[in-house]
């Protein structure tokens, strides 16, 4: 059964051209129900494969499907703050976050799985800093800013499309703004075809960024933002490689990061499990979705029709069902014959011991059957 069949409370997270996304609550638990615009499609064998199985550090999905010609999917809450709702983020803590992405994408790509849609909308922060991907399968580009060169082309997500991204990804974590700004489809398509002379380490000067950290950044963008997919690192475990080496040349040591670690959560922790902002935004269920529950009189009706058909069943069965003599229509025939031969007369010349000479031809005689009595 569909976990939104108990929902109890419903509220709209967020409201865009992609889709809407709600917060539901069916008993003890919350759910995510993701429904898309018109228009868009999700890969099914993606949503089976996510659905069947978990990843680390990828949301858990429930339940897929249409309503009104869209597709939806339920999936665990994951209580975060998209990267899109957070601020600029120290160099290191960017880092960091993007290996943990890479490893959630490698452990996908094990199962023949991309991402597809790598944009700061579908990766959420807990309270620990950890990230969870969302939104898999989606099929088409995806986000305009975010999208590799070749996917303008048609081509399917693959590894090299999500390293792509991942590169513009963590340019926005540290810069704050996208690198891509553009009005419309085709602008999106031409930068992404000359994101070679972006130059993003220039784009970052004047941004409060050391020039160490600079110079860790810049192979980085040199193995995910190029234009020709094998110029791009050559697999995850190379990319994480160059993020653990970038990430250890600016840490500065255990105890420096974790105090820049535990400052940024502190900071980051207001922003999640809160529920003020919901308030404002307590919704219906679509009524696409709505379950509906038997009241009482509807129970009564349909505890009635079922009694009432089980009677019907029974009564043709009896009727129909061959029946052998009862006793008492036993004791009638056995009357009845007992009145015929009354019927029939006194005893005559022919009786045997009081019994009618009709009787007696009546009966069965030794050689009727052809056989010779000896």
């Amino acid at each position: 059964m569909s976990v939104l069949a108990g929902v109890e409370r419903c509220v709209l997270l967020h409201e865009g051209g992609e889709a809407r996304i709600y917060k539901v609550y069916s008993g003890s638990k919350a759910y995510a129900l993701k429904w898309y615009a018109e228009g868009s499609r999700i890969d099914a064998r993606v949503m089976d494969c996510l659905s069947g199985e978990k990843f680390a550090g990828v949301y858990h999905v429930l339940e897929t499907g249409e309503k009104a010609g869209r597709p939806y999917l339920v999936y665990d809450y994951v209580e975060g703050v998209p990267l899109a709702g957070t601020f600029l983020l120290p160099v290191p803590f960017a880092i960091s976050v993007a290996r943990s992405l890479v490893q959630s994408l490698a452990g996908l790509e094990k199962r023949g799985i991309h991402h597809g849609d790598l944009n700061p909308s579908n990766v959420l922060l807990d309270r620990g800093g950890s990230p969870t991907l969302i939104d898999c399968g989606i099929v088409g580009p995806g986000a305009l800013p975010y999208a590799a060169p070749e996917r303008f082309q048609g081509r399917a997500a693959d590894t090299k499309s999500d390293m792509y991204s991942l590169g513009l990804l963590l340019y926005r974590m540290v810069a704050g703004e996208d690198l891509l700004n553009c009005a419309r489809y085709e602008d999106y398509a031409q930068a992404a075809a000359q994101i070679e002379s972006m130059e993003p380490t220039s784009r970052l000067y004047g941004k409060g960024i050391d020039v160490q950290a600079l110079s860790a950044l810049d192979p980085l963008w040199g193995a995910t933002l190029r234009v020709n997919p094998d110029d791009r690192a050559e697999d995850f475990e190379e990319l994480d490689e160059l993020l653990e080496i970038a990430f250890d040349k600016i840490c500065g040591g255990r105890v420096s990061w974790n105090s820049l670690r535990a400052g940024l959560l502190a900071t980051l922790a207001p922003k999640i499990g809160t529920n003020r902002d919901e308030l404002a935004h307590i919704c219906e269920l679509p009524r696409e979705f709505v379950v509906r529950k038997p009241t009482s009189r509807r129970k009564a009706f349909l505890f009635a029709g079922v009694f009432g058909t089980i009677l019907i069943l029974l009564l043709l069965f009896l009727a129909l069902w061959p029946r052998n003599p009862s006793i008492d229509e036993t004791g009638a025939l056995l009357l009845q014959n007992s009145r015929t031969m009354e019927d029939w007369g006194a005893p005559s010349d022919s009786t045997v011991e009081g019994v009618s000479g009709k009787v007696l031809e009546s009966l069965p005689m030794p050689g009727d059957s052809g056989e010779d009595v000896e």
